[in-house]
């Protein structure tokens, strides 16, 4: 559990960053602007909320059902974060692409047993 618990406060940690580094920089296209980036926190913030619950249920009854939920939920949420990506400004991507693909292996590292 406490791999779990690591997990999620990274992951929580990762969402109060990955909000402070997004937006639409200013040589966005118009075309771009309205296919994701006025709204990304919507492109992402159910998929948040659901690995959230995901944790929530899995702390509360450790089953190998609910660990693989809360596995599949983080992961799902990462592909979240990966579509805002064009949102993403250019100075921040690289970061941005870093820090993802380390979330995914803390929670692909997460064993259900």
């Amino acid at each position: 559990m406490k791999t779990q618990k690591s997990v999620t406060c990274s992951i929580i940690l990762f969402i109060s960053l990955s909000i402070s580094l997004m937006g639409c920089s200013s040589s966005d296209d118009s075309d771009d602007l309205s296919s994701g980036c006025n709204n990304w926190s919507e492109l992402y913030l159910a998929q948040a909320n659901a690995y959230s619950a995901a944790f929530n249920a899995y702390a509360t009854d450790p089953s190998v059902a609910n660990c693989q939920s809360y596995k599949t939920a983080g992961l799902n949420y990462i592909d979240a974060l990966e579509d805002v990506m064009d949102c993403v400004p250019n100075a921040n991507r690289q970061r941005f692409l870093e820090d993802v693909e380390e979330y995914r292996d803390e929670v692909n590292a997460v064993v259900c047993n």
